[in-house]
């Protein structure tokens, strides 16, 4: 979380130079990151606090270049936050639909299939979400991972479903002796 928080403010830094002039919002927002990047364990309610202020700062300026980072932002933190995180599948699918020329676009694409992957165990909507990922964008740089992910989730299914077939044969054996 911590890495994702530096990240997100070396490209708030980078971007920065691109804006003629600061809105209020945004150096609310520096300042709340700047607590979150300092706090080794996540703060809840300012990381509720910080993601509700980057969709406030969206809703007020959505053709700000700043926006999609803020959304995908938004949903990084989300998705580190149990109650949050199917809205973090929201904010990443936000990016895509309404940024789609972003370079963010892509990655909040894989990101869908990562919350479903790493989050809730649903190999069905990761492996969903990494082929439409790899549909839409099969030479992004993260596009070897979708495969990889899409591979090991449907042998991971292959094996449980075997395990299933196993028990129910070792249940119906035991049962009728």
């Amino acid at each position: 979380m911590k890495i994702i928080l530096q990240l997100s403010l070396v490209l708030s830094l980078l971007t920065a130079g691109c804006q003629p002039k600061k809105d209020p919002l945004q150096k609310e927002i520096q300042t709340m990151e700047s607590q979150l990047q300092d706090d080794v364990s996540i703060d809840t309610a300012l990381a509720k606090k910080v993601t509700k202020a980057y969709l406030k700062f969206v809703k007020a300026n959505p053709t700000d270049t700043m926006a999609p980072v803020y959304l995908s932002r938004s949903a990084d933190i989300m998705k580190e936050i149990p109650e949050l995180r199917l809205k973090s599948v929201n904010i990443y699918n936000r990016v895509f639909v309404e940024y789609p020329e972003h370079n963010l676009a892509a990655r909040s694409i894989f990101m869908v299939g990562f919350v479903f992957d790493e989050k809730y165990d649903d190999s069905k909507r990761a492996i969903k979400a990494y082929n439409f990922f790899l549909e839409k964008f099969p030479n992004h740089k993260l596009a070897q991972q979708a495969r990889d992910l899409v591979a090991l989730r449907e042998s991971d299914k292959d094996i449980l479903d075997k395990i299933k077939v196993w028990k129910f044969k070792a249940d119906n054996t035991t049962t009728k002796k």
